[in-house]
């Protein structure tokens, strides 16, 4: 009777830690909250955008939207959303952007028309591309797997570069008839690229110049406290996880959103929300637009397998960017070698731009300069010119545009005028 007492205790007590978890992680990512018409944007925006998926959001601003699909060598069917040009042939290279851990595609339109990348390319007569990666959102389909698989979330970030990007980028150059694309990456989004830039080298070649925002490469110094926690814990994180047969991370909700909007109103920009994600990214409440930070919470957290995570804490404990860590054993059968291999980053010869931050809590400044330094070709480097630009920045900031996607248009213009020579 006691021991059946205690295993029922120690099952509630997993339960509330497990809540717990997902609750905070769910404040983390749903970043701040409720709606309120007194709060006014920086952005040319509104509250519904929250509500609305990727197409819905490009066609409300006045854009073509196109549905794709690309199908991975494993199975998984991957989401494309493309913004097609408005005049064909005015630009040699189509450009894909990729998204964040736990993000979707909607990161690259949360700021709206005038502000966000992806309307900034498009308005400029660009075939955009934004990538739903496998698991998140809009990309749970598979060729004979369904999500209530454990076999469905086996995979890392590993095999989004491994096998998904190069899936997407075959697609994507046979559509717009192109022999190259442009890449803009965001944290993981710059993960998987190096992934498969390292281990499908033939990839480096349909690449005319990649741009790597906060690049999570480098990992070993960590400023954040909770994602620190995280990181000491996520072994026994997994145990939890694997009790309750939990294999996706953060699926998205309507109920987080619910959450967040009550716990966290949109009005106070010192709530708790906030404070959490400020200890997460870094603070810069200067930067900080609360509308868009609302809106953000509708599209994000977007879902992500518990194996990315895993294999994220992996790489900063070990401070090595290599393969999937499965102990010993395993990575003798796996891998022939007790370790996991590294990632051959001398494989990448692709055209590399670099934008890091100062104040970026979970891609450290150093570490952006020592991933730079890795690279077989030296890449354009770019600090961001505010000191207090952190990782979240990248796709929120009120200065985003000015310090980072101006810079980056720049350049691509510059690449046309290139290409323009070389074709008269």
């Amino acid at each position: 009777m006691t021991v059946g007492l205690e295993r029922s205790m120690c099952g509630s007590t997993a339960i509330a830690v497990y809540l717990s978890i997902v609750l905070l992680f769910s404040l983390v990512e749903a970043r701040t909250p409720a709606p309120s018409n007194k709060v006014s944007s920086y952005f040319a925006i509104d509250l519904e955008d929250g509500t609305m998926t990727t197409p819905q959001l490009i066609q409300k601003y006045g854009y073509h939207v196109e549905h794709h699909e690309a199908t991975s060598a494993d199975g998984y069917i991957i989401s494309l959303t493309r913004i097609p040009p408005s005049k064909p042939n005015r630009h040699r290279y189509p450009i894909l952007l990729v998204h964040g851990v736990l993000g979707s595609s909607g990161d690259y339109l949360v700021i709206g028309p005038n502000n966000s990348i992806a309307y900034l390319l498009a308005d400029r007569g660009y075939d955009v591309w934004l990538a739903d990666m496998r698991g998140n959102r809009y990309s749970q389909k598979h060729v004979r797997l369904t999500t209530d698989s454990p076999d469905y979330w086996d995979f890392s970030w590993h095999e989004m570069g491994y096998y998904d990007l190069p899936a997407i980028i075959e697609y994507i150059l046979r559509q717009a008839a192109a022999r190259k694309l442009i890449y803009i990456g965001h944290s993981q989004g710059t993960t998987v690229f190096f992934v498969m830039a390292s281990a499908r080298p033939e990839f480096n070649d349909k690449i005319a110049r990649m741009y790597a925002l906060s690049p999570a490469v480098c990992l070993k110094r960590v400023r954040s406290p909770l994602t620190r926690w995280l990181i000491d814990h996520v072994y026994h994180l997994k145990q939890l996880f694997d009790m309750f047969g939990v294999y996706q991370f953060l699926p998205h909700s309507d109920l987080t959103y619910l959450l967040s909007g009550i716990i966290c109103p949109m009005n106070d920009e010192n709530n708790i929300c906030m404070q959490i994600v400020s200890q997460t990214v870094g603070p810069n409440p200067k930067m900080v637009d609360m509308m868009a930070m609302h809106i953000l919470t509708g599209h994000d957290p977007a879902g992500a397998s518990v194996k990315q995570l895993l294999h994220f804490a992996q790489v900063q404990r070990s401070g090595q960017f290599r393969q999937y860590d499965y102990g010993r054993r395993n990575n003798t059968v796996r891998y022939s070698h007790w370790k996991p291999p590294a990632y051959n980053l001398s494989a990448v010869t692709a055209p590399i731009s670099i934008f890091y931050a100062l104040n970026d809590w979970l891609v450290d400044p150093g570490e952006a300069l020592r991933f730079a330094r890795l690279l077989p070709n030296k890449p354009l480097i770019n600090m961001v010119e505010d000191e207090n630009f952190n990782h979240l920045d990248f796709v929120t900031a009120k200065n985003a545009r000015s310090l980072v996607y101006e810079p980056i248009l720049s350049d691509l213009r510059e690449i046309d005028e290139l290409t323009l020579k070389e074709n008269t």
